[in-house]
């Protein structure tokens, strides 16, 4: 199980419990990850999700991009636990639960 954190932005410190994916957006009726006060995030922007032990990030076409190590994603990005990305103006990362 992983938790994905906000380290930056608007609700920095919020968290979101994950198994093997969520959706990062605006719109909470999709997004299992609400970020209402980043405008600049899009309704539907970004996935996170775990294959074969992997985390792979993918922009959903979002508007202003998703980053990681300041490098916008172009189709799925693999990501390590504790990397940092950038979905709007809000910095995320995700730490892996204790078993």
């Amino acid at each position: 199980m992983y938790i994905l954190e906000v380290v930056g932005g608007p609700l920095d410190g919020k968290t979101w419990p994950f198994d093997r994916d969520i959706t990062i957006g605006r719109d909470d009726a999709v997004a299992g990850a609400c970020i209402k006060l980043d405008r600049y995030v899009s309704r539907r922007h970004a996935q996170l999700r775990e294959e074969g032990g992997t985390l792979v990030l993918t922009d959903l076409s979002s508007r202003n991009g998703t980053k990681v190590d300041g490098r916008q994603v172009a189709g799925d990005a693999a990501l390590g636990v504790g990397d940092r990305f950038q979905v709007g103006h809000t910095f995320l990362r995700v730490k892996r639960t204790a078993p």
